[in-house]
């Protein structure tokens, strides 16, 4: 693991887990975040389609990218809730945007949706995100 100036172990830029997923970045700015998914044979269930899992996943780093994009945010503090609504199974790209409904000193609270190339809607989420300031 790498350190900081300071002998502190340093953070990777992006998260492992969302680097495994492969998650990319279309766009973050000013409470706003769009990120795209290439699923793959090993993210899905046993019926072919993406797991819910992944969903999940892909709901909350769009939320956590959108969060950072705050003022002041020098670090996410993790998710503190998270809610995910599936509207239909997911195959082929995906796109996830989310956005900052109201952000307060500690928290944001955030909504996101997935939606397939053909843009229907897949999934919805809301989530509660602590910033650090």
């Amino acid at each position: 693991m790498n350190s900081t100036h300071d002998g502190a172990p340093s953070r990777p830029q992006v998260a492992p887990f969302a680097a495994w997923l492969g998650l990319y970045n279309e766009s973050a700015a000013a409470g706003c975040a769009v990120v795209h998914l290439t699923p793959r044979q090993e993210m899905c269930n046993r019926h072919g389609v993406v797991h819910g899992g992944v969903l999940a996943s892909l709901l909350d780093s769009a939320m956590a990218r959108a969060s950072r994009t705050l003022e002041g945010v020098k670090e996410l503090g993790g998710t503190t809730d998270l809610h995910v609504q599936f509207m239909r199974p997911a195959a082929g790209p995906l796109r996830a945007q989310a956005w900052i409904d109201l952000a307060g000193g500690t928290l944001a609270f955030c909504r996101a949706e997935v939606r397939n190339a053909a843009a229907e809607l897949v999934a919805t989420g809301s989530a509660s995100i602590r910033l650090r300031r």
